[in-house]
């Protein structure tokens, strides 16, 4: 086991680092004032919705609107590396959380972060080819939010899954629970979030982010008490 903690948390490492890279390359260089531009693309239902996330200082900006355009797309190629890093690092946890007693609901979120993965995949398919069509139309915009909400939906189940696997497991520390009920709690506000049809899910992504350092950090303390039990 301590070798898969190991693997966790260099998975969960390694996921923070290209997710800031990944803000730093495109989100934060977007032109104009509008945030959350990639989640706009995502879950915009139709050709309005991806002209506001493209959007710069005014429709008449081509250059901006231009601009914009490309960040998307760097988004989504960067994307294509953090899907493997996401998937891995839920693989591991729910390997994790499988090892210590709740086999059923590891199993379970397992098998929805890999659905996630595969939808993430044919999103960003459908992003690139949406990108490259001008104007954008309504068709383009659904195949870009089906393929999303999707994702979402199994990536929520997932979170909602792992944290009851950690949270409800008696066998294991006080510590270890409290950071399964995070990630339940990410995975119920990013539930409600999508059936509000909601931008804005950034308090799932928070505790999400939030219960991946918990759980770092008790790796760290486990395999410090294991090396001084064996001192």
């Amino acid at each position: 086991m301590r070798s898969t903690e190991k693997v966790v948390c260099f998975l969960i490492v390694a996921l923070c680092v290209w997710a800031i890279s990944m803000q730093v390359a495109t989100n934060l260089q977007f032109q104009g004032s509008q945030s959350n531009r990639i989640m706009l693309v995502e879950l915009g239902s139709d050709a309005a919705a991806l002209n506001l996330a493209v959007q710069a200082n005014g429709p008449r900006d081509f250059d901006g609107i231009a601009h914009n355009i490309r960040m998307v797309v760097r988004n989504t190629d960067m994307d294509f590396v953090f899907i493997p890093l996401y998937w891995l690092t839920y693989l591991s946890l729910a390997y994790l959380a499988g090892i210590l007693g709740n086999r059923a609901l590891a199993a379970a979120a397992a098998f929805s972060i890999v659905i996630a993965a595969v939808f993430d995949v044919l999103e960003n398919g459908a992003i690139l080819t949406a990108m490259g069509v001008k104007p954008f139309t309504d068709a383009v915009a659904v195949d870009i939010w089906e393929y999303s909400q999707t994702k979402w939906a199994f990536f929520f189940v997932s979170t909602l899954l792992l944290g009851l696997a950690m949270a409800l497991n008696r066998r294991v520390s006080g510590f270890r629970r409290n950071c399964g009920w995070v990630f339940t709690a990410a995975g119920v506000f990013g539930i409600v979030g999508l059936i509000l049809n909601s931008v804005n899910l950034s308090m799932a992504f928070r505790l999400m982010n939030f219960g991946m350092l918990l759980v770092k950090e008790l790796n760290h303390i486990d395999a410090a008490h294991h090396a001084h039990a064996h001192a």
